[in-house]
């Protein structure tokens, strides 16, 4: 080529073939009324001539519209974590809506089975070109990933805790290490004494998410040959006097306690206890800048909050479908997010 800047069109090609336009257009797309000789012809000049078809363009000028699907538990008043990965979703939507992107949700109860099953059901039977969702339910998913696979239909996880087999991309946070972070926290507060590891554990909750960060925590102490243990309890029933009533106990029988890990989102729990009920300082660490957290993170009943950038999860899915769908391009397989520590000092900045 005479001029590397040149941009190469479909006419240039056509010329070069001594092909028509709608030709080329039928290779470039793939459809039939082409002989093989003819299709080869053309796909060597689209190949010495550097064409690249503007597939965005293509899709806009025939008016083409893209219906992504989201699968994920609403909000509750147990938990506004849910919230925040929907605001992403839809932020990311407004900024493609000139691409003719549509979001169409299936919103369940996180505690209820049957409701999930219902959603996914709806997901399957409609006609979404890709899907975010989250890897947890994974029995339940289990159907609908298969009819994804079979449909050829991308998806994305987010909140995700290791690389998902056959997903477009897993958006995943850094579980190991948030529990590391959070004993690094507590060996700021404290030298000497025992760290409350207490996981409120709801349906969606799972063995392997609470361990790693459990592991990350014991690792980190371990590591710095810390004179201070952890002990482990789980609440399934999150009602204020069974809180009170097990941390009360709990709190009494182990006196050298000096500090509660929440490996999830609902801290607010136990903040609401230490609240009413603290005799001396306890520091408290747990996940998510969620809003019933931030007026305990402002009275300082709440030390230390994990974050993990929900809401970009959410609006990183909807690019990365978008990216791979719309404009077909490669995406990485995997997007880890970084841990912010938020305090009573920068909460209101982030």
């Amino acid at each position: 080529m005479e001029n590397e800047n040149q941009v190469i069109g479909i006419k240039d090609v056509a010329k070069a073939a001594n092909v028509a336009l709608a030709t080329v257009d039928r290779v470039i797309h793939g459809r039939t009324g082409v002989s093989k000789k003819t299709k080869d012809k053309v796909l060597k000049v689209i190949e010495e001539l550097g064409y690249k078809p503007n597939i965005m363009a293509s899709n806009l000028s025939k008016g083409k519209k893209f219906v992504l699907g989201v699968l994920l538990p609403y909000a509750s008043s147990k938990s506004s974590y849910w919230e925040l990965p929907m605001k992403g979703i839809v932020k990311a939507q407004k900024e493609l809506e000139q691409y003719k992107i549509k979001i169409e949700t299936y919103l369940y109860n996180q505690n209820e089975s049957i409701e999930v099953r219902k959603q996914i059901l709806k997901a399957i039977n409609s006609n979404i070109d890709g899907l975010v969702l989250t890897p947890k339910f994974a029995d339940e998913i289990e159907i609908l990933l298969q009819d994804c696979k079979e449909k050829k239909r991308p998806y994305v996880f987010i909140d995700s805790n290791n690389k998902e087999k056959d997903s477009l991309c897993s958006i995943q946070q850094p579980l190991y290490e948030s529990g590391q972070l959070a004993a690094q926290l507590f060996d700021y507060c404290f030298n000497e004494g025992e760290i409350l590891i207490l996981h409120l554990k709801d349906e969606m909750d799972t063995e392997a998410i609470r361990n790693l960060k459990v592991k990350g925590v014991n690792d980190y102490l371990e590591e710095k040959a810390s004179l201070v243990s952890t002990k482990k309890i789980v609440i399934t029933d999150f009602d204020e006097n069974n809180v009170k009533e097990i941390l009360d106990k709990t709190l009494i029988d182990n006196p050298n306690i000096k500090g509660i890990f929440i490996p999830n989102s609902k801290i607010k729990y136990v903040a609401n206890y230490l609240k009413k009920n603290q005799e001396q300082k306890i520091y408290l660490i747990g996940y998510d800048f969620l809003t019933e957290n931030i007026e305990f993170l402002d009275k300082e009943i709440i030390d230390f909050l994990i974050c993990q950038r929900p809401e970009e999860q959410g609006y990183q899915a909807v690019f990365k479908l978008f990216e791979h769908i719309v404009l077909r391009k490669e995406v990485e397989s995997e997007m880890i997010m970084p841990l912010d520590i938020i305090t009573r000092k920068n909460y209101k900045y982030y």
